[in-house]
């Protein structure tokens, strides 16, 4: 189940703490700063009320200046902080690959040639994810609605404050719990399987940067789909992955606001206990993600050894049949 997973910690060992460092700082760079810069400037027109200017004045530029701060946002988001995102898989190619690598390494998407090709890959890439998630998300919805027909009486029934509670209602509402929850997980599904994907052409672009946009796509579909490798693990270990999340998540809340309750008269501790709580959540959710990202750079990298395997056979294959043929050449 955790065969990719197992493969990178196997691979990287002795660089996992450099790999999640770099990519910490990264994100501290290149998106916590430049977000708090944004909407820090987002906020600046609130001053105009502090020097006598009318509040319909402050009202209409702080809208403006928060439309165009949000359009500065997503330029830089698609343009910088994208890029960066995608640069940091080098981290992850790297550590696997047993290959020695610094904090630049991220940037050399940037490099001229490497910067343009990842642009087109990158803006592909968000205009496929919306309207695959867009047609996913109808098609979810269609499902739901199909499914819970049938139990709309059970509405009608619960509407009535004076309507006992049946084993037919019972039975309804059970039947209703287990749906919602199957259509949930069912849901989870395809939206699992694009992140992969997406992640898998990201993964081309690192090892491959100067093939074309479209032959990166490509390779990717190859690397998922075609290739001795098992989809099923890497979908579930990610499945069971993001549960795990949700789950310690939540247990950390529950634990959290269940203790402050208990220490009511201890209010100093509770601040304590909430900053606990959040450091806890905070490492765990990256361990897991690093898990996650480091299960998909596994799997390319086994897919794509696959492939090359294969296709070298049927160059050798070609070349048997070619040499048979043609006698001359031999």
């Amino acid at each position: 189940m955790f065969q990719y997973v197992s493969l990178y910690r196997q691979n990287a060992a002795g660089q996992h703490g450099k790999v999640i460092g770099f990519t910490i700082l990264q994100f501290i760079l290149c998106v916590f700063l430049p977000m708090i810069v944004i909407f820090g400037a987002m906020m600046l027109p609130m001053l105009l009320s502090f020097g006598g200017v009318s509040n319909e004045t402050v009202g209409v530029t702080t809208i403006l200046t928060m439309l165009v701060m949000f359009i500065i946002f997503f330029i830089v988001m698609i343009f910088v902080i994208y890029p960066v995102m995608v640069g940091i898989l080098r981290y992850f190619a790297s550590a696997y690959r047993g290959v020695d690598f610094t904090f630049g390494d991220a940037y050399k998407v940037f490099k001229k040639g490497n910067y343009s090709k990842l642009i087109k890959v990158a803006l592909l890439v968000f205009v496929l994810n919306l309207v695959l998630s867009m047609v996913i998300g109808f098609v979810i919805n269609m499902l739901m609605t199909i499914v819970f027909i049938p139990l709309m009486p059970l509405g009608v029934l619960l509407e009535d404050p004076n309507a006992a509670m049946t084993g037919t209602s019972i039975a309804l509402i059970a039947v209703a719990a287990v749906l919602f929850f199957i259509i949930m997980i069912v849901s989870y599904i395809p939206y699992i399987i694009l992140y992969i994907y997406f992640a898998v052409v990201f993964m081309v672009y690192i090892d491959e940067p100067k093939i074309p946009t479209v032959d990166k796509l490509k390779v990717a579909w190859d690397v998922v789909f075609k290739a001795d490798t098992s989809m099923v693990k890497l979908f579930f270990s990610q499945l069971i992955l993001y549960i795990l999340l949700s789950v310690v998540m939540f247990a950390v809340m529950i634990v959290v606001g269940v203790v402050s309750m208990m220490i009511g008269e201890f209010t100093a501790l509770i601040p304590v206990l909430f900053i606990t709580g959040m450091i806890i959540s905070i490492v765990v959710s990256i361990w897991i993600t690093y898990l996650i990202v480091g299960s998909i750079v596994a799997y390319y990298f086994v897919g794509r050894d696959s492939l090359d395997r294969k296709n070298g056979m049927n160059h050798q294959n070609d070349e048997a049949v070619i040499n048979d043929e043609n006698p001359d050449m031999q």
